[in-house]
């Protein structure tokens, strides 16, 4: 499949912050080696499907998770150990469908518009992600398909497969299906029903939205279809403590948006630009922000650079955006990132140790 994937270790250091802070408060404490949590589906893929009626798959996707909503003043008390991870797209091997032709974005876009032919390849590896929360509300995200071991694996954000709260395995979505490509009711490949899930045990037991919100989903291989990756490809990756990237595209399914009436989950829809440091005054926060007016979701949609070059690879997932402390409102169209760094090589070297 082409894959090739690099990793490495090293210190981080500050020194371009170095005229910024004290000796004392630059002697901040590293954070653990990232771990990562895994929870197996209990109902078989075959019990996934006969779980998802067309009733139940109607009232997930009418229920778009909300981003989790950061203050303006959010803070990171511990440096992450500095690690990296690569690896490049892959096109599709066995498909059926029709290319379709990507135009080059001209400008930035922070008004999100819907996806030209997103029903097609290579757009379809982003798609709709339903699930049942742990209260029994069916609910829906986005992910993207990644390059993985497995052929098989989704990459979204880490609230739409657990709550985060430190429920450990209560807390776990269940019933999880992909739709590619999915548009107003259309599912141009079926659905793809989950076997496993990986997430940060950090976001498990806190909810760190600022470097943890981040998970992977192994599927199972199609009746039909076989290996998912095979037949749509799948999008690359690029781990590392990098912030500011250009030629960035954000895709989701927004049902709701910064100053925005016309958006209803059912049309993939993209922003455009570049993505820089969240807080570039805080060394140790890696978040990356963009300007993007998309909300409720389109979390866990990709963000990713090189589609223009022909080589789309992931550098974070939709997550979430800022409020006002005191009014709790959305406060612009800033649209962040957790920082794809320890947590998330961790999480994929898990799915790909699991092939």
């Amino acid at each position: 499949m082409n894959l090739t994937r690099t990793r490495t270790t090293a210190a981080c250091t500050v020194a371009l912050l170095a005229g910024l802070v004290t000796p004392a408060a630059a002697a901040t404490p590293t954070a653990p080696a990232a771990t990562v949590s895994m929870s197996e589906e209990s109902k078989s893929p075959k019990e996934i499907r006969s779980y998802w009626t067309q009733d139940r798959i109607e009232k997930a996707l009418a229920n778009p998770v909300e981003q989790p909503a950061l203050a303006n003043d959010n803070g990171v008390s511990a440096e992450p150990p500095a690690v990296s991870a690569s690896a490049d797209a892959v096109q599709p091997s066995a498909s059926t469908l029709a290319a379709s032709t990507t135009a080059a974005a001209a400008a930035d876009i922070a008004v999100a518009q819907d996806v030209p032919a997103s029903t097609s390849v290579p757009n379809v590896v982003v798609g709709k992600l339903t699930f049942t929360k742990p209260d029994g509300t069916p609910a829906s995200c986005s992910a993207s398909v990644i390059v993985s071991d497995t052929a098989n694996t989704i990459w979204t954000a880490g609230h739409c497969v657990h709550q985060g709260d430190g429920t450990g395995d209560a807390g776990w979505n269940t019933n999880l299906i992909f739709m590619p490509g999915y548009k107003d009711g259309q599912m141009p490949w079926g659905f793809w029903e989950a076997e496993r899930k990986y997430a940060p045990t950090e976001w498990l037991e806190d909810g760190d939205a600022t470097d943890s919100d981040m998970a992977a989903v192994v599927l199972a291989p199609h009746a039909d279809y076989g290996n998912l990756q095979d037949n749509i490809g799948g999008l690359g990756y690029q781990f590392g403590s990098v912030t500011d990237y250009s030629d960035v595209f954000a895709v989701g399914y927004p049902g709701e948006g910064y100053q925005r009436t016309d958006m209803d989950a059912e049309q993939m829809m993209y922003c455009y630009g570049n993505t820089e440091d969240a807080a570039p005054l805080w060394p140790l926060d890696d978040r990356l922000k963009m300007d993007c007016d998309m909300g409720a979701g389109s979390s866990g949609g990709p963000m990713f650079i090189g589609a223009l070059g022909g080589n789309p690879q992931i550098v974070g997932a939709i997550s979430h955006h800022e409020v006002d402390a005191t009014t709790n409102e959305r406060t612009n169209d800033d649209l962040f990132s957790a920082a794809h760094s320890s947590n998330a090589v961790a999480v994929i070297d898990e799915v790909n140790a699991s092939a």
